[in-house]
């Protein structure tokens, strides 16, 4: 049984790289089990998601502790404490990490002794659809190729898991070029070994989370409270900047900002807190002037 896992950002669509994976091994005949996990559900929060394929009914359940494929979509990740995507990972793991391939400059992969590929899907995936929404059918496919799926296979799963959304054609169109384009590439690595005499996984506790009531446990945000002390710039991807000479101190970004990430100074500009602001870009998004340009954060 191949054991797959991947680890992402919310909003990075690792849950649909997972299903995508999913899909074409159920195409090739494979029996095929995938389920997301998420802490705080919130765009650039860290989540994980696990894919497992065998020729045989599965009985292992839950997590997966130590994965035959780990799948990165963010480098950022590795230096993640609420992430860990390297735990439980030895030499028979193979990671596939989006990233630039400089991977000698990150400590965080100085222990790993599984084999490492690095490749820059972010770029090819703005490069065929313009936006970051095609990570998922870049990550997805190529998964199916690390596998040994064939294209068609791949092809036929990422068309399963498109053909319920709600996609323009141009849109569709564009996702199956990426899906090409990033097989073709693939076929420079060694595909991932199946897996003969891997043991059983062992098992996780589970944890019983305790409620309160919505009044306490779901508040509205009226004030910044204690979001500087967990650092939620570690969570971004993206960051937003100011152009002052476009702004109009609208304080449309100040009001918009569900972090209080924004402040205003002397002169009535916003201020952005880049130790808070978690790189929603709902700023950038609802800014009337365009006065906040997006940036790719670099650690």
């Amino acid at each position: 049984m191949w054991r797959i896992r991947f680890h992402g950002r919310g909003g990075q669509g690792m849950k649909t790289a997972s299903r995508i994976l999913g899909s074409a091994a159920f195409q090739a005949g494979f029996v095929v089990q995938d389920a997301p996990l998420y802490g705080a559900e919130r765009r650039g929060a860290p989540m994980a998601a696990f894919t497992r394929v065998d020729r045989q009914a599965i009985l292992e359940r839950g997590v997966i502790t130590q994965p035959d494929l780990l799948v990165v979509a963010d480098d950022t990740l590795l230096a993640e404490p609420a992430a860990q995507p390297l735990a439980g990972c030895d030499r028979q793991c193979t990671l596939l990490l989006n990233a630039t391939p400089t991977p000698a400059t990150r400590p965080a992969l100085a222990a790993y002794e599984g084999r490492l590929i690095v490749a820059d899907f972010t770029a090819l995936v703005r490069e065929h659809t313009r936006t970051l929404a095609g990570l998922s059918t870049a990550l997805g496919v190529a998964s199916a190729y690390l596998i040994g799926l064939s294209r068609d296979a791949a092809l036929a799963g990422l068309e399963a898991e498109l053909s319920g959304t709600h996609l323009e054609p141009a849109q569709y169109h564009t996702n199956v070029q990426l899906a090409a384009a990033v097989y073709a590439r693939m076929q420079d690595w060694p595909r991932v070994p199946e897996p003969v005499c891997r043991a059983a996984q062992p098992e996780v506790p589970l944890v019983t989370m305790a409620f309160a009531p919505p009044a306490q446990a779901a508040p509205s945000i009226y004030v910044m409270a204690n979001s500087p002390e967990r650092k939620t710039g570690s969570w971004r991807q993206f960051r937003p900047v100011l152009e002052p000479e476009r702004c109009t101190r609208c304080w449309v970004c100040f009001v918009r900002c569900p972090e209080a990430a924004i402040a205003l100074d002397a002169a009535q500009y916003p201020v952005i807190d880049y130790d808070v602001c978690k790189g929603c870009l709902l700023c950038a998004h609802e800014c009337p002037t365009h006065a906040l340009r997006v940036e790719q954060e670099v650690r």
